[in-house]
């Protein structure tokens, strides 16, 4: 069996695929330990592939780890160079249901990339509907 610090080393390895580190991120989403989300954002952060830092932006959101992975998720909403990530970045901020989030994503509720404003209307529907303030 795999452990949480086996797919938390997965995640930042380039040498397995990019299902496999997806995988991985997948499996960190009820992680323990800070470390392992950390690299998480790590990935987010370094991953090459556009597609894997969307799904490390989508896992942070569910791992209910606000303070960790808020941050992480803001930066990539605003400087990710490529909108699915970004959009992705939004939305899993929303995930993690927190009213602090709003002043940040509502910035995005006119911006020029119509993904990105679409993203920022469903995920502050998405705070006020969760009621986890």
């Amino acid at each position: 069996m795999i452990t949480e610090d086996e797919y938390a080393n997965r995640i930042l390895d380039l040498n397995r695929t990019m299902e496999e580190r997806i995988q991985a991120a997948f499996h960190l989403e009820n992680a323990t330990k800070d470390e392992n989300i950390l690299k998480l954002v790590r990935g987010l952060e370094s991953d090459p592939s556009p597609i894997v830092r969307h799904e490390f932006a989508f896992s942070l959101g569910e791992t209910a780890h606000p303070k960790i992975a808020g941050p992480a998720l803001q930066k990539a909403a605003k400087s990710d160079p490529n909108v699915f990530v970004r959009h992705e970045s939004i939305l899993a901020l929303a995930t993690l249901g927190k009213d602090e989030f709003l002043p940040f994503i509502e910035q995005f509720l006119d911006d020029p990339v119509l993904e990105i404003a679409e993203s920022a209307t469903i995920a502050i529907q998405r705070i006020k509907q969760t009621g986890h303030r």
